[in-house]
């Protein structure tokens, strides 16, 4: 009875120590690959891109905030989308989440934050 106790601890204490890495795998910080955004995005029903106010604040921030993202693997419901094929930005209330093409799939970030972009379009 002993002897198969500790065998039921030892297992048990192998599988929270792997869940425990996996988990911390999974979801440490991240950075995104700002090389990936696009030329252009649609948002708010138009095309942007250039020097389109909308769009160079957009690529502005995300250069400048594209550390301390977590992965995620909840949809949200889309707000605010700078959309392109291959790169995705929802901006939220209180978060962004970016998602991109890349040669395993589209992954998808979240950085919560406060910022200023407007969740409505004008």
């Amino acid at each position: 009875m002993k002897k198969t106790l500790k065998v039921l601890v030892c297992i048990t204490v192998i599988l929270l120590v792997t869940a425990s890495a996996i988990y911390s795998y999974v979801f440490r910080e991240q950075s995104i690959n700002t090389k990936l955004i696009p030329n252009e995005f649609t948002y708010c029903g138009k095309k942007i891109g250039g020097k389109n106010p909308e769009y160079t604040k957009i690529v502005a921030w995300l250069k400048s905030n594209n550390n301390e993202w977590s992965a995620s693997f909840i949809t949200f419901e889309p707000k605010q989308v700078y959309w392109h094929s291959a790169f995705s930005v929802n901006v939220l209330e209180s978060a962004v989440v970016v998602s991109y093409k890349t040669d395993y799939g589209y992954p998808q970030y979240i950085k919560l934050i406060n910022h200023d972009f407007d969740l409505l379009c004008g």
